[in-house]
């Protein structure tokens, strides 16, 4: 018979108090250097960012429509759907 196994750890555990509290923290922390980030960002003029990489826009569904994007069945599989994101994204560029 196998021995059983014990901890040879000594750091006590989290409580999931703790544990919830770190995660709000580190997502409190990065909304805020986001929200830095775009603050800092000059997209007036401009479509691209610091990157040189095409930046979002925000776009209504409205507009997105209007846009009239490819429609997708479906049927053709994962293999349809490549060529599919392809000629959608084409729309926007």
């Amino acid at each position: 018979m196998a021995p059983k196994r014990t901890s040879t750890s000594a750091a006590p555990a989290m409580t999931q108090a703790a544990i919830r509290k770190l995660v709000a923290d580190s997502v409190a922390a990065a909304l805020e250097a986001q929200a830095a980030t775009m603050e800092n960002t000059d997209n007036t003029n401009r479509n691209t960012g610091q990157s040189g990489t095409p930046v979002a826009r925000k776009c209504s569904y409205k507009e997105f429509m209007s846009c009239q994007p490819f429609n997708f069945k479906g049927t053709e599989g994962a293999v349809g759907l490549i060529p599919w994101f392809e000629r959608t994204e084409s729309v926007f560029l």
